[in-house]
This record gives structure tokens, sequence and C-alpha cells, in this order.
């Protein structure tokens, strides 16, 4: 028989060994992210350049969020756990709204200094803008779903999800938040886009940092939404485009002071 003052021991050894299987081991999350990678590589641009945006959506859904959800529930991992499914409060969502105000003016500050090194395919950047700017409000909110909202949630999923599930007690949150950036960046750039690496893995640190602070992914979903769907605004207002594209190259220097002390304000909220 076990000895009635041993037994406290011996239940939370079996509630450590519980939650450490809840959720993916590191290992499992990067190879999940591999075998994303390579699918997304060899369906899903084939699938974009047969169906356009639609074939953008569906290889979303499909080839991001669906197989996310398919890993986590074949496993056996705990839903709540792995995706950090947790209601947000009042003060975070406040947090989340400034930090990613004051971020996404600096990720435009580090794209025009990254363009020192590696120069930027303006031809090739006009062609994006056009690409997601809207001329009608159907357009505009087609695009706000298509470019916004769908890759808040299929792409929060993979990597602030299972991703950070599996890295979340491998270090500080800093360290864990720049390597899953790198690999959010790594995974958005290709041959022809690369000068995209740093503002994106920019954005990929400063979400997964907000995710491991507060617990919670609809955080990440949040200023991943707005982040995408004020790029869908800007280029879609002509007024705006002609005031951030005024200054030449370099974004309107005025923004960099606000822009810092939003970020500011936002880290002391959500932390």
């Amino acid at each position: 028989m076990i000895e009635f003052q041993n037994r406290p021991r011996i239940y939370g050894r079996l509630r450590a060994v519980t939650s450490l299987s809840s959720t993916p081991s590191a290992v499992q999350a990067i190879g999940f992210l591999a075998a994303v990678a390579v699918l997304f590589f060899y369906l899903g641009f084939p699938l974009q350049a047969e169906l356009g945006e639609g074939g953008l959506l569906l290889s979303e859904w499909l080839l991001l969020l669906f197989p996310a959800f398919l890993f986590v529930w074949v496993a056996g991992f705990d839903v709540r756990e792995t995706f950090s499914i947790r209601r947000l409060e009042g003060p975070k969502i406040v947090g989340a709204l400034l930090l990613i105000t004051g971020a996404l003016p600096l990720g435009w500050f580090l794209a025009w200094a990254q363009g020192f090194v590696l120069p930027v395919p303006w031809d090739m950047l006009e062609g994006l803008e056009d690409l997601v700017s809207a001329e009608s409000p159907s357009r505009f909110l087609w695009l706000l779903v298509l470019l916004a909202l769908t890759p808040a949630i299929c792409e929060e999923a993979v990597f602030r999800g299972v991703l950070l599930a599996g890295m979340r007690d491998r270090g500080s949150a800093v360290r864990i938040a720049v390597v899953n950036g790198l690999l959010f960046g790594a995974f958005h750039i290709s041959f022809e886009s690369a000068f995209r690496f740093l503002p994106t893995a920019w954005l990929g640190f400063i979400l997964a940092w907000a995710v491991l602070s507060t617990r919670s992914i609809w955080v990440g979903v949040l200023m991943h939404f707005v982040n995408n769907g004020s790029i869908v605004l800007i280029t879609s207002v002509p007024a705006l485009r002609a005031w951030l594209e005024g200054g030449g190259d370099a974004p309107p220097w005025v923004l960099l002071p606000p822009a810092l002390l939003a970020v500011a304000g936002g880290l002391r909220l959500l932390r």
C-alpha cells in the first residue's frame, strides 16, 4: 500500500507528466511546421497560381488551420492548452491595440533600414500594393477577409498555437519570441520576396511575445488582424497612401516618437 504522506508527492508527479504530454514538444512542433511548409510549397503555391485569391483563401484554411487542428487531435494534445485559448480582459485588449499600433510603423522603419543592405524590388512592391488596394466597399471587405481575418486565424493557429506551445518552456519569453518570429519571417519569404523577412519577423516576434505574456492566442489574432487590416486600409485610401509615400523611401519620421510610446504602453499593459 502507498503511505498516505507519500500520496501528494506521487499525485504531483502524475500531474507533471500529464501537463508535459498535454502540448507538443519542441521537436514535434518544429516537425509539424516543416511538414506544413512542405505542404504549402507543393500544394498551396500551385493552388494560388491556379485560382488566384480563391486559392490563397483555400490554402490558408485547408493547409494551415486544418492541419494544425488535425495534428493536435490525432496526437491527443489538449486543444485549449496547445492553442492558448483563454479569454482576453479589457486592459489586455487595450495593451494589444497599443502594441500593434506602435509596432506597425516600427516595422516600416525596419523595412526601410533593411533596404540599405537588401534592395527593394519596387516593381514587385507596386504590384503587391495594387493587389491589396480596394476601390469599392465590397472589395475592401473581401480583402479584409482574405488578407487580414484569414491569416489572423490560420497563421496564428500554426505559429502562436502549435509552434509556440512546443517552445513555451524552452527559455525566456524574449528568446522564444525571437525564434518564433524568425521562423514566421522565413515562412513568408521566397527568392523574390526576401525583402519581407525583417518586418515579418518583427511582427512574429511581437505577436509571440504578446501571446506568451497573456497566454491567450486571441491577442495574437487581434493584433495580426489589425496589422494586416491597416495595410489594406492605407493602400486603399489615396490620401493616406500619398502621405506615407510623401517623404520618399523612408516612412514619415513624425511617426517614430508616438510609435515608441505606443509600444511602451502596450508592453506595460500586457506585462
